[in-house]
């Protein structure tokens, strides 16, 4: 199969993989497209009527627009490729607003050996703060997901169903869910209202899985309750880093800067996965973390 990418890959792989940027030749021979979400649209893939499969770069792939996919169209995220970065950014996260840290007014600490965790997502990323939090902090770790990648990481698991019991229960609370017509505002104000006393949660998913006035509104009547986040909301499909709730005591936030924005070698690294990923489909027909369409389109 021909396997053409949208942006550069490295460059052990540009044997096996074509880059040629926008400036695309010879389209209609496309068989896999590697691809950030963003880079995907109707027009491009009317030109590919032989495409069987889209690998994309990211993990998230809820900028796609899946109505413009062909149903014998296969896609492929890039979930898990950037686990141990995120992962370590939300225990960063964490751990400052735990303990106060690059505030200069004096603040409460919180202890966080031997604490409760929550995870929301139980891929790689949620896999892998599961696996700080047990190693790293004696933690006793439960799972809320769909499906779970390394279930030896958590002490207990339960379908999403369960966050309204579990969420007051927890002391450190961590969201990775992705973004899709289920989790899409599943942080509302009516679930974080059970926040347990001084429970600290963190963002590394979707910024609209959590209500962005829902949050402010609970950081501002409950001073004890502490939000950090990696991720913010998107207005017409970028971005934006400015919110009100930088003006609280009680947040901190970094700007998108866990997975492949925040270094080369994460991007690098992800990369690699990806094209692996592609040529495992071109070769077997059969490759990682096929995305269920489904879950996309009934948001459209």
């Amino acid at each position: 199969m021909k396997i053409i990418s949208l942006d550069t890959v490295p460059e052990s792989y540009r044997q096996f993989i074509k880059y040629e940027g926008q400036d695309i030749k010879d389209m209609e021979s496309v068989e896999v497209l590697l691809a950030w979400p963003w880079q995907i649209n109707s027009t491009l893939l009317k030109n590919m009527p032989q495409l069987k499969g889209i690998q994309t770069f990211s993990a998230g792939v809820d900028d796609i627009d899946f109505s413009s996919i062909p149903d014998k169209v296969r896609v492929f995220s890039n979930a898990g490729a950037f686990s141990l970065p995120v992962a370590e950014q939300a225990w960063g996260l964490a751990i400052a607003l735990a303990k106060g840290i690059n505030t200069r007014k004096k603040m409460e600490t919180y202890q966080i050996t031997g604490r409760k965790v929550l995870i929301l997502g139980a891929g790689g990323i949620g896999s892998e703060i599961a696996r700080i939090a047990r190693l790293g902090f004696n933690s006793y770790v439960t799972g809320l997901s769909r499906s779970f990648k390394y279930q030896k990481n958590f002490d207990l698991t339960f379908p999403l169903s369960y966050l309204d019991k579990e969420i007051g229960l927890s002391d450190f609370i961590f969201d990775t869910l992705p973004l899709n017509r289920q989790t899409e505002g599943i942080l509302n104000y009516n679930i974080l209202m059970h926040l347990k006393e001084k429970a600290v949660l963190v963002n590394v998913g979707r910024g609209e899985t959590i209500v962005e006035d829902d949050i402010y509104r609970i950081l501002v009547e409950r001073h004890d309750v502490r939000f950090g986040t990696d991720v913010f909301w998107r207005k017409n499909g970028v971005e934006i880093f400015e919110t009100k709730l930088w003006e609280l005591d009680n947040f901190i936030g970094t700007l998108h800067t866990g997975g492949a924005y925040g270094n080369k070698y994460a991007l690098d690294r992800a990369k690699e996965i990806a094209c692996n990923n592609a040529i495992r489909f071109a070769e077997e027909l059969h490759a990682d973390n096929e995305v269920k369409k489904e879950d996309y389109l009934a948001q459209l």
